[in-house]
This record gives C-alpha cells, sequence and structure tokens, in this order.
C-alpha cells in the first residue's frame, strides 16, 4: 500500500482502512507456495512533520511446501505489529519515506516471514518400536551371540 506524503496530510487522522495486498513476490521465497489470502488492516497517526505511526493488523493464508513430502500445506498467520515512517534520516526507529510515497509493503512483509516456520510438515514419524519388530530384529542379528561371551 503506497500514499503520497501530499495524500497523508489530508487525511484525518487517524485514518484506518482494509485492504487486500497481493504478494506475488513471497512466491517461491523459502518454501511458500502460494498467498492463498491476505487481508491488512492499518491505522495511520501522524506522530510529527513528516513522520507517522503505523499499526498493522495482519491476516494472511500461505500454502507452504510440506518439509517431508512436499505437499501443500495451509499456514495461516494473524499477527500485530507497528511501524514508524519518516521523511527524517536520522531517525534510527523508522522506516525512511523515499522520495514522496510512503510504502508499507516492505514492512508487512518483513511482519508476515517473521511469523512463518522455518519449515513445517504434517508427516507423522513413530517414535517407538513395536516388541515384535525388536524380537525379530534381535533374532536375525549376526552378533546376538557375542554378548554371551562377556
Amino acid at each position: 500500500m503506497k500514499f503520497a506524503l501530499a495524500q497523508l496530510r489530508k487525511f484525518n487522522m487517524p485514518y484506518e482502512f482494509i485492504d487486500d495486498v497481493n504478494f506475488d513476490e513471497l512466491i517461491g521465497f523459502e518454501n511458500i507456495k502460494n498467498v492463498k489470502e491476505s487481508n491488512i488492516k492499518t491505522i495511520i497517526n501522524e506522530y510529527n512533520d513528516d513522520t507517522y505511526k503505523l499499526n498493522f493488523d495482519i491476516h494472511v493464508v500461505l500454502v507452504l511446501e510440506d518439509s517431508v513430502s512436499f505437499e501443500d500445506i495451509e499456514y495461516e498467520i494473524n499477527t500485530k505489529g507497528e511501524e514508524f515512517y519518516s521523511t527524517d534520516n536520522n531517525r534510527d526507529d523508522s522506516f525512511i519515506i523515499e522520495g514522496t510515497t510512503l510504502d508499507t509493503k516492505e514492512a508487512i512483509f518483513e511482519l508476515i516471514l517473521s511469523e512463518k516456520p522455518m519449515s513445517i510438515s504434517n508427516h507423522e514419524f513413530v517414535d517407538e518400536i513395536e516388541d515384535e519388530d525388536l524380537d525379530e530384529e534381535f533374532n536375525n542379528n549376526p552378533f546376538k551371540d557375542l554378548k554371551n561371551l562377556l
């Protein structure tokens, strides 16, 4: 979502809106196969001259690749974030507004990636070996007679 600074100055603050954002640039990043839906609620507050505080309420459904079977898995992210945007290059706590346009996509992108798991799987692993399997494995062991040497 992009806003011209001249446009922001005309808004009655706080300014609130809800938007569906296209995140095509996420596809292919790490294990993201698709972005099924997104819904971003943004509240803009003027902090001081050409510095704005934005609060994000992010809902996105990613289609991720299962790390074991490579099948598609839907992963829902619901998160909140707060970011500052400023034309002042000396502010360390803000995204710098390049030119005359405030662009929120990078901050939203970072918030989504911070909530996305490194890997995900629906595959179930068996932790316990059945007694019958253990007995069979022991009986087929060529070293089973060595236990009697000690």
